[in-house]
């Protein structure tokens, strides 16, 4: 070929390619934005899906509150505390002014060195039994707890956290609403979300109640340590004592394994992100995720 009808071919060629090229620009620009429009779509479905359950969690309490049980099951509550005198009297008051009266709280010092001895000594209700423990961690300190209950339901506190007022006439409520349920995990409040991976703060109180997928919970925790309670005697129900930290969440996954929970949309306890010494993102976080995920994994 000459190179005149060369140049006739590149001539005639090339506002085809520049028509070419124009229309996979357009063509990638429209998937963009529909890429950008099925995202903002998929973040407003999620939008609504936790304002219904927000709003579930509101008429499920109303009517908690007003609903009369049928019966009144002893529950126990475990609480670990190690060096927060001023926060575990919190912690303690919460579970003192529930509206569901039958109670009781094993509290287990876990080494304190703080005075927190001295004050437990010095509590008058009976409704406490307190033990001490060697320091050992949060998990040690709740099998402690565990091996001394008498309750027919147990729940949690943390003793930098608050129960609802509510929660242990939830818990009861939730179990006579469903015989066949055996865990149960309600909502929380956290006071500033964005001080809980600790790199900024300033979030407003937020409530959380994530629904339940065991698929989904093998990747991520969905519940706090506070919003779990589950019938006595289980079999899994004690902790992983070399986690420092996740023992909530592993013990979740364990007792979840064979069965769903109920989902309670009932606020269980508030908690707080401004405690010294909080175990939460702390040295060990990424050993205690990977082990926690290796050992419940399908």
């Amino acid at each position: 070929m000459s190179d005149l009808a060369r140049r006739d071919d590149d001539e005639e060629l090339s506002p085809r390619v520049a028509a070419l090229e124009s229309t996979v620009a357009r063509l990638a620009a429209d998937v963009r934005r529909a890429e950008d429009a099925a995202a903002q779509l998929a973040a407003l479905d999620r939008t609504v899906a936790d304002h219904g359950r927000q709003l579930h969690v509101r008429a499920v309490m109303d009517w908690i509150e007003r609903a009369t049980l049928k019966s009144a099951p002893l529950v126990s509550i475990v609480l670990p505390t190690r060096d927060r005198h001023d926060l575990l009297a919190r912690a303690i008051e919460s579970v003192q002014k529930q509206s569901y009266r039958n109670w009781e709280l094993l509290i287990v010092d876990d080494g304190s060195v703080d005075g927190t001895g001295e004050f437990l000594a010095g509590l008058a209700d009976a409704r406490l039994r307190c033990f001490r423990h060697h320091g050992a961690g949060a998990c040690a300190a709740r099998n402690v707890a565990l091996a001394q209950v008498r309750g027919d339901l147990i729940a949690y506190l943390d003793d930098d956290n608050m129960m609802h007022p509510a929660w242990l006439k939830a818990v009861v409520w939730g179990f006579e609403q469903r015989p066949e349920a055996s865990v149960l995990y309600g909502a929380y409040v956290v006071d500033d979300a964005f001080r809980i991976n600790r790199k900024k703060t300033g979030d407003l109180p937020r409530l959380f109640f994530l629904p339940y997928d065991h698929h989904d919970l093998a990747r991520r925790n969905i519940a706090d340590m506070g919003c779990i309670a589950h019938r006595a005697g289980l079999p899994d129900a004690r902790f992983d004592e070399s986690l420092r930290e996740m023992g909530d969440w592993d013990l979740f996954l364990r007792l979840t394994r064979k069965a769903p929970p109920l989902s309670l949309p009932a606020i269980a306890c508030f908690y707080t992100t401004d405690a010294p010494n909080r175990l939460s993102h702390g040295p060990t976080f990424a050993a205690d995720v990977a082990a926690v995920r290796a050992k419940n994994r399908r």
